[in-house]
C-alpha cells in the first residue's frame, strides 16, 4: 500500500465552487484509489473524506440530513459524494462558465493540444448540451493564433460544415507540419554553416 502518499489539499471553493468541487472530488477519488482504500469499509472511506475535506465541507456535511444505508451500518461514501454533488449543482453559474469559455484564446507558444484541453475543461460547466461539440469547434477556430489556418478553416467550413474532430485533426496536422518545417529549416541552416568552413 502507498501509505507515504502526500495528502491532497483541503477543498477551496474559489470563484466557481461547482467546478472546484468536481476537481476536488476527482482528486479525492484518485487519492482513495492510490491508497488502495476504494474497497475499504464505508466507515473508513467516510472517515478519510472527513479528514481531508477541510472545514468548509465538514460544516456542510453536518447540515446534510443523511440517513444510514439499509445495507451498511452507517452512511456510505457514495451517499456523501452524491449529497455534495446536489449541493454544488446550485452553485453552477452557466453564464460565468460561458463567459470564461468564450474568453479563452490560444496563448503564444501554447501547443494546440494544450489549448484544446483548456477549452474542453471549461466547456463542461457551460451546459451547452447537444451544441457542445459545435461550440467547441467554433471556439477553437475563433481563438487560434495561426491566422492563416484560422482563415482556411473559416473558408472551408463555410462551403461544407466540418465536425469538431475534423477541425481538431486539421489543427494538429498544421501544428505538426510547422514543427517539422522548423526542424528541417534548422537542419538546413546548420548544414549551410558547415559548408562555409
Amino acid at each position: 500500500m502507498a501509505r507515504n502518499l502526500p495528502t491532497i489539499p483541503a477543498f477551496e471553493p474559489g470563484t466557481n465552487p461547482s467546478e472546484s468541487w468536481r476537481h476536488w472530488k476527482e482528486d479525492f477519488e484518485d487519492y482513495l484509489e492510490a491508497l488502495q482504500n476504494s474497497e475499504a469499509p464505508e466507515k473508513t472511506k467516510t472517515a478519510l473524506f472527513r479528514h481531508l475535506c477541510g472545514e468548509e465541507l465538514k460544516k456542510q456535511l453536518r447540515a446534510f440530513d443523511l440517513k444510514p444505508n439499509d445495507v451498511c451500518e452507517g452512511v456510505t461514501l457514495q451517499q456523501v459524494l452524491q449529497e455534495f454533488d446536489k449541493y454544488f449543482l446550485d452553485y453552477q453559474n452557466e453564464i460565468f462558465a460561458s463567459f470564461m469559455f468564450l474568453e479563452i484564446k490560444q496563448e503564444h507558444g501554447e501547443k494546440f493540444t494544450d489549448y484544446y484541453s483548456r477549452l474542453r475543461n471549461v466547456v463542461v460547466e457551460c451546459n451547452y448540451g447537444e451544441s457542445q461539440d459545435r461550440m467547441l469547434r467554433d471556439k477553437i477556430i475563433q481563438g487560434l493564433l495561426d491566422k492563416a489556418l484560422q482563415e482556411r478553416l473559416i473558408r472551408e467550413t463555410s462551403k461544407k460544415s466540418k465536425t469538431l474532430q475534423e477541425v481538431v485533426s486539421e489543427c494538429k496536422a498544421a501544428e505538426n507540419s510547422k514543427v517539422q518545417a522548423s526542424v528541417m529549416n534548422e537542419k538546413l541552416s546548420h548544414s549551410e554553416c558547415f559548408k562555409e568552413f
